[in-house]
């Protein structure tokens, strides 16, 4: 059996719509219900108490239908999406590297015109018809690249 196959069959058996999220949520929950200050009482085990609450929310937050899909399959988009703009912040973050731009430096006064360029042509770039799960159309984009680069460039003017 290879690896693919096993992903395959994890998926079957809904490893990825309804164990990882419950998992994930049961973490959640649990580290913030020991942190509750209405458990912090002496005669209650917070942690059985806390483990227990935890496994019911988290059970609801599963059974919850998100746009008419499965919680699970909502957490496999906003993650894997996720994923893309962390992975293009850092290509970002590289580039500015090989220029010698500090990314730290970015928020500095003689950078921040470069910063809202840079904003600019990664969105001009990136456009297409949505942005995330909001959906923008071409001309749209274009009137907000336009202005963006009207901004930047009354920045650069006014000092």
């Amino acid at each position: 059996m290879n690896f693919n196959t096993m992903i395959s069959n994890m998926q079957n058996l809904g490893f990825y719509d309804f164990v990882l999220p419950w998992l994930l949520f049961l973490c959640i929950i649990y580290v913030i219900m020991l942190k509750a200050p209405f458990l912090q009482d002496r005669e209650v085990d917070k942690k059985r108490v806390s483990i227990l609450i935890a496994a019911i929310i988290s059970f609801f937050i599963i059974n919850y239908p998100v746009a008419g899909s499965s919680f699970g399959v909502y957490l496999t988009v906003l993650f894997g999406n996720t994923g893309m703009y962390i992975a293009a912040g850092l290509v970002l973050i590289i580039l500015l590297g090989m220029f010698g731009i500090n990314i730290g430096d970015l928020g500095e006064k003689k950078y921040i015109g470069w910063t809202i360029l840079l904003a600019v042509i990664i969105l001009f770039l990136y456009g297409g018809s949505t942005i995330g799960t909001m959906a923008i159309s071409s001309s749209m984009l274009s009137v907000v690249f336009v202005v963006l680069l009207m901004l930047a460039a009354m920045y650069f003017i006014s000092g």
